[in-house]
């Protein structure tokens, strides 16, 4: 059943103090929710506030299942306007105290804090008096263990190992059970005194519970200072030994792989319905389902991440035979202190690092703010001339910032590390983590020089084939990365052996996509968006590892299943029904030695699972024409793609090429008047040509 935050009506002073501390939280949100215009005299420039205020508390509603509305005023637009803004943060900035409407003071603090003012002054207080709980001995610990249903029998031993041996107040609480929890996890913090903990249970129970991480996701994003405050993590031994080991790459990798099944399981019971013509209510009830636990599989990383590097968690088997005194157990508690100060170099990239929406086309995100100026299609895509054939377009990711599509993937680094600043004010560290990965020069050189601008204190670790172009190699030195080298053709790395080798244990590698999964409908969306609207009956893309290919048919199904409902996303100007009729064609080669030298890998794990997905999307879903699939180019029609490509000025590499070279093999099954689209993933521009920009 869906809550109620109501605010009052009713007028109320405020002070000049308080008013200053609410205008500069205002200001801070708003810039990292992708806000750029000035507080001036100018009325309009309130406009873009108005909108992120709105968006944000429809995202408050959805995430606390709950209805924001004015008392007495139900019909009343709740955000204020323009020029209620206008004087609250630039024409009576100076004035002593300030008289307003309770409920649009209350907006600005849901807004800037996620709270209402009320409830934000009662938090602030309750936080200075928790500053002092260890120091205060006459203070008790009390706890409230908080496990799955499953993991009762560790709750109980824990609770009674705390009762005899610590006398501490022990409650315990079901997270997955309405009748045995204690309301929301949002809910439980909110209510916990100075002196109470909430130790959570992490089992492999716990993290494949659609309920638990769902609302610890959102605590942690959201509320990261009272999870930090009041968190003690006890783990069992199915999180830290075996398949599912959070500590190790590939434990990690098997709970993901736990969700996706989750996804394809929702896929078989809408097929279901689809053949039982079920009612629109049906694939409703479905979607959201699925697009919760989509959530969850694109925050799972880090989720897993503050688990594992949150200094406040004990084994289970530890804690019941190691920890004898009362003072061992609080000394492993968190002791609360005001959240650590970055630097202000960082401060400043955080804020410069913008992210206008994350769908709507009228606020796009790439190519980003401030050194470029976002657009809708990014890239080009116009007309070009290919013999025997009367409608051809070209979709030219050479004019992207530094040549490529992968520029799109380095913003997504970008925005990743703009979380990681995020984070470094609850760990007590100013140092960021660096990143690893193995790239033949293209995302490598697009990465850096993304963080070259934005002054991403960081340098990429990039570890190569030693039988890389030279030239290649210099230039990713040159653009600021560090340069490791092996032979990759021996064997299929892992990220564990990817960061051992790059000298980054401790760090981060996202050839495998520990920050960005191809199978994310969030990872190229905008691009292949972009691709969508053309609306082609042919589609022809370079596939490497298939990132790109494998999105663009990711979102097909996406939209195929947004059908159902109703519901496309912003970005989509195409229709299913065309979408079905369209053949998307990814054009790679199996050959070492090709002039495609960017597709070619020695090690392509996906490859079977990618071919099993295009047959389900054929034959299960029909949503993609009957020639969609992944065709290996013939040398001989590389060298005609190359020169028709030159011909037309046309900036490429061959490897970005691929999809035209393979048209000219195929030319006799494709009719001549359907409409083509040529995917150019570009070429990757010269160092000193980049160092201009």
């Amino acid at each position: 059943m869906k809550q109620e935050i109501i605010l009052k009506s009713g007028w109320i002073k405020v002070d000049k103090e308080e008013l200053d501390k609410l205008r500069q939280k205002i200001r801070e949100k708003y810039e990292s929710e992708g806000g750029t215009k000035k507080f001036n005299a100018h009325l309009p420039n309130y406009e873009e506030l108005r909108e992120i205020i709105i968006n944000k508390l429809k995202e408050i509603e959805e995430q606390q299942n709950t209805d924001i509305k004015i008392q007495d005023l139900p019909d009343y637009e709740i955000v204020p306007g323009n020029t209620f803004f206008r004087n609250l943060l630039y024409t009576n900035k100076e004035a002593k105290n300030l008289q307003f409407q309770e409920y649009n003071i209350d907006i600005c603090y849901l807004f800037s804090h996620g709270r209402k003012r009320f409830d934000q002054k009662r938090f602030e207080k309750k936080l200075l008096e928790d500053f002092s709980v260890y120091k205060a001995p006459s203070q008790k610990l009390k706890v409230i263990i908080s496990s799955t249903l499953n993991n009762m029998s560790e709750s109980e031993k824990i609770g009674a190992y705390l009762k005899d041996k610590f006398d501490i107040i022990v409650e315990t609480e079901i997270r997955n059970s309405q009748t045995f929890s204690k309301g929301s996890l949002l809910e439980l913090y909110n209510g916990l005194d100075s002196n109470e903990q909430v130790f959570i249970i992490i089992s492999r129970d716990f993290l494949q519970n659609e309920n638990c991480l769902r609302e610890l996701i959102d605590l942690t994003k959201f509320h990261p200072d009272l999870y930090l405050s009041h968190t003690f993590h006890i783990l069992l031994k199915d999180v830290y030994e075996g398949d599912f080991n959070l500590f190790d790459s590939l434990g990690r990798s098997e709970l993901l792989k736990y969700w996706k099944l989750r996804i394809e399981k929702l896929e078989k019971n809408h097929k279901l319905l689809i053949s039982d013509k079920k009612e629109k209510e049906f694939y409703k009830k479905l979607r959201t389902e699925f697009d919760e636990i989509k959530k969850i599989i694109e925050k799972l990383h880090d989720l897993l991440d503050i688990i594992r590097e949150n200094q406040h968690k004990i084994y289970y088997e530890i804690l019941l035979n190691k920890i004898n005194k009362y003072e061992e157990l609080t000394a492993l508690l968190p002791k609360l202190t005001k959240p650590h100060i970055i630097s202000s170099s960082l401060e400043l990239t955080y804020k410069r690092i913008k992210i206008p929406s994350t769908n709507n086309p009228n606020k796009p995100e790439f190519p980003p703010e401030p050194f470029y100026t976002p657009k809708f299609p990014a890239s080009e895509t116009y007309k070009i001339h290919i013999p025997g054939f009367s409608n051809m377009w070209l979709k030219d990711e050479s004019t992207n910032p530094t040549g490529t599509h992968k520029d799109r993937m380095a913003w997504e680094v970008v925005i990743k590390y703009k979380s990681l600043i995020e984070s470094l004010k609850y760990k007590n560290q100013d140092s960021l983590p660096q990143m690893s990965i193995i790239s033949s020069g293209s995302a490598a050189i697009a990465i850096q020089h993304l963080f070259n601008l934005f002054k991403i204190p960081t340098r990429l670790k990039v570890l190569v084939d030693n039988r890389l172009n030279n030239g290649i190699k210099e230039s990713i030195t040159q653009i600021g990365c560090e340069l490791y080298q092996c032979d990759l053709s021996e064997k299929l790395l892992t990220s564990d052996e990817i960061k051992e080798i790059t000298s980054n244990q401790n760090g981060i590698d996202i050839t495998y996509r520990e920050v960005l999964d191809p199978t994310h409908d969030n990872y190229y969306d905008w691009m292949s968006y972009e691709i969508l609207r053309e609306k082609p009956d042919y589609c022809f893309i370079p596939f490497g590892t298939g990132d790109l290919f494998i999105n663009v048919l990711n979102i097909v199904k996406i939209e195929y299943f947004n059908s159902f409902v109703a519901k496309h996303d912003p970005r989509f100007f195409s229709d299913v029904n065309t979408l079905k009729k369209c053949s998307f064609i990814g054009a790679s080669t199996n050959k070492p030695n090709s002039r495609l030298d960017k597709l070619f890998s020695s090690f392509l794990p996906s490859l079977d699972s990618f071919k099993k997905y295009i047959v389900e999307l054929k034959e299960e879903y029909d949503c993609v024409g009957q020639m969609t699939g992944i065709y290996n180019v013939d040398e001989s029609n590389v060298d005609r793609a190359i020169e028709i490509a030159s011909s037309q000025k046309i900036k490429f590499e061959p490897s970005g090429m691929a999809g035209l070279a393979l048209l000219l093999q195929m030319k006799d099954s494709i009719p001549k008047s359907s409409k083509i689209l040529i995917v150019n993933t570009g070429r990757t521009k010269g160092v000193e040509e980049l160092f201009k920009q």
